[in-house]
């Protein structure tokens, strides 16, 4: 289990590496939460790695809400 917390533990580096070298402040937030989690995941108990991936994996499975689409009022035509 030593190689997988290794592994995991370079991950979050690589993921450290990559935020500290891009200049979009969102793709820094989510590489810095990226690298955490990882770190994380690598200092945990195998157990608890173990349930904490099935749940990750559980919830990208669900179907995410349709994105509803906003109608413009359009103005009316002057009749001419």
């Amino acid at each position: 289990m030593a190689d997988r917390k290794d592994e995991l533990k370079e991950t979050a580096a690589q993921c450290l590496a990559l935020a500290h070298s891009t200049s979009d402040p969102h793709t820094r937030a989510a590489l810095l939460t990226m690298a955490q989690k990882l770190y994380d995941g690598a200092s945990k108990r195998a157990g608890d790695y173990d349930a904490a991936q099935r749940e990750f994996n559980d919830r990208q499975m669900l179907p995410q809400p349709a994105a509803q689409q906003q109608q413009q009022i359009q103005p009316k035509k002057k009749d001419e």
